[in-house]
């Protein structure tokens, strides 16, 4: 067997399919001099604590100009970095993660060959503490400048979809699925046929949010702003990971599932185990804490391996069921509501008890409409509702957006037959918002109303655009 005391972070990266979590005893056993290099490791740091001449930003800067300058026969060359997101980006099931992990990956390695600072860091933008596009992206001269942003500098992001209260929300669902998306429907990895509330809610509300040619779409990447807004999500999965003591999905159609879409800090090119991505923060990067209430996990070096090498399954074993086979459809800034019968007690087992079980709220076959200037916010048994409605109201079970690009449908989007729009797929927990009710004696009857409010972004016209579903379906489950 290979020494692995010489196993460098380089060697790594080019060995990653057959570096897997098995090897993580190797590495964290008998090796300290490994274990120094692991604690060393780069890290990847809050923007907005950043100022403008900061070596990071100094870094960030000068990689970006750099990309820009290749000649488009690069494939590290900055359009060719956004088309690889473009032409195969998953979103929408549970390789969403992994998938943007490795993208990051290999998109610091490259900041870091062409700007030989071998420490850089990409930072984060913490939206939750910091709702608004951070100030370093707003000097015009700079190369993260985007003309085609849709925000100013002073406007702020809603809480409902980036506020402490919603990211905690998230990161205290303990079902893979539920936290990070599901597994793809029909086969298809690139689009968002089971999408999770990670990123149904903040991930996509900040790519529409943002409002551009660029962040609103599947060329994201060429706003400089989106390596940012996609490292936070990778913090906050290190968080319910790690430090939150949280289990990626055992499935092997996860673990086993490569990526070949990548190119190395030369030019070469790179893929990825999705197994493999588990790995990244303990060896390459690690994170100043960003999620709300962070605390850092004290775990041994043992009981690290085992969590990250074992995952659990994520299967739901489903012991009620209930649907509304019918569509739903609601004008922007108007409610619709679609009323499901439920039997009595149907919800008994999730309300009473503190382990897995859940209320689980699917929202199928969403159609995604030309124009996406409004998000969706969720009301349970109150119809009286608009999109003046406050989220601290008891009935607020949650909000999502939809993120997608009309020029990228054809390879990335599930169409209906006979309409031939793209359809998308919504999960959302609504168990917290059940119990409040349950205590406020409004949860009585045999139906269940969920009133769907599209809201319009800030400063955005939306009138006449509409919202439509397919079908409801709610599921008491146990994971």
């Amino acid at each position: 067997m290979e020494d692995l005391t010489l196993f460098s972070r380089r060697d790594f990266l080019r060995g990653a399919g057959a570096f897997s979590a098995a090897t993580l005893t190797l590495w964290m056993g008998g090796c300290e001099a490994c274990w120094k290099q692991i604690q060393d490791r780069p890290m990847r740091k809050n923007i907005s604590n950043l100022s403008a001449s900061d070596p990071i930003i100094t870094t960030y800067k000068a990689a970006v100009a750099a990309m820009k300058a290749l000649p488009s026969s690069d494939p590290r060359n900055w359009q060719n970095q956004a088309n690889i997101h473009f032409n195969n980006c998953t979103h929408g099931n549970w390789f969403f993660l992994p998938w943007h992990r490795g993208y990051l990956l290999y998109f610091e390695q490259i900041c870091r060959k062409l700007t030989g600072d071998s420490r850089f860091a990409l930072p984060y933008w913490n939206w939750t503490t910091h709702p608004a596009v951070p100030d370093v992206f707003w000097d015009t001269t700079s190369p993260l400048y985007d003309i085609n942003r849709g925000v100013t500098q002073a406007m702020q992001a809603d809480q409902s979809f980036v506020g402490a209260t919603e990211i905690e929300t998230i990161l205290s669902q303990t079902n893979f699925d539920l936290f990070a998306s599901g597994p793809p429907v029909g086969g298809e990895l690139h689009f968002a046929t089971n999408t999770g509330m990670l990123e149904g809610t903040p991930h996509n509300y900040i790519h529409g949010w943002i409002d551009s040619s660029d962040m609103g779409t599947f060329q994201s990447p060429l706003d400089p702003v989106f390596w940012t807004h996609h490292n936070m999500l990778d913090c906050l999965w290190v968080d319910w990971n790690i430090n939150l003591n949280n289990s990626n999905t055992s499935d092997p159609s996860w673990t086993n599932q490569q990526f070949h879409d990548f190119f190395d800090e030369n030019g070469n090119p790179a893929g990825i185990t999705v197994i493999d991505t588990v790995l990244y923060p303990i060896f390459l990067y690690q994170f100043e804490p960003c999620a709300p209430n962070e605390t850092k996990s004290k775990k041994t070096k043992a009981q690290l391996e085992q969590l990250l090498k074992a995952g659990a399954p994520s299967k739901w074993e489903v012991s009620k069921h209930f649907e509304l086979a019918q569509s739903v459809r609601a004008d922007v800034g108007k409610a619709a509501t679609g009323s499901i019968k439920v039997e009595p007690g149907a919800f008994s087992g999730a309300l009473e008890s503190t382990g897995r079980t859940a209320v689980v709220l699917t929202l199928g076959e969403v159609e995604i409409p030309e124009k996406r200037d409004f998000f969706v916010r969720i009301f349970l048994n109150k119809t009286d509702v608009s999109a003046r409605t406050p989220i601290d109201d008891p009935h607020y079970a949650g909000s999502f957006a939809l993120f997608a690009d009309e020029s990228a449908m054809k390879g990335h989007a599930v169409k209906d037959a006979v309409a031939g729009r793209p359809k998308a797929g919504f999960i959302v927990n609504i168990t917290p918002t059940l119990r409040k009710l349950n205590q406020a004696g409004s949860l009585s009857g045999a139906t269940l109303d969920v009133t769907l409010v599209p809201v319009p972004y800030e400063r955005r016209e939306a009138g006449g655009q509409q919202f439509t579903l397919g079908k409801l379906d709610l599921k008491v489950a146990s994971f």
